[in-house]
């Protein structure tokens, strides 16, 4: 199976990714915000050491995945809920004796 390898750049350093799912557009918009990031540590949080800064970016992006994969169950759940309740009163609308 051919290999898809982008390379990106965070703060001077090259990196070599394997990535299936996304193209290098992506993954260079992924870096770019993972550097701007890691400089915000920097310049606003006074995190100097670059693999702190990375490690912190990495948890915050993380964290904001998790965070939207609650969101999004929380959602589907409601939604079936609804659906549920529709099939419900559909049901019960069809067992009705007809006035």
């Amino acid at each position: 199976m051919p290999k898809n390898i982008v390379t990106v750049e965070i703060k001077g350093i090259p990196i070599d990714i394997d990535s299936k799912e996304l193209g290098y557009v992506e993954l260079a918009d992924l870096a770019t915000r993972v550097e701007k990031e890691m400089l915000r540590l920097q310049n606003e949080e006074d995190i100097i050491d670059t693999l702190k800064q990375a490690l912190v970016a990495a948890l915050e992006f993380a964290a904001q995945a998790y965070l939207k994969e609650l969101n999004e169950g929380g959602k589907q759940k409601e939604e079936n809920t609804r659906a549920d309740q529709l099939i419900a009163k559909l049901q019960k609308a069809l067992q009705a004796p007809n006035k």
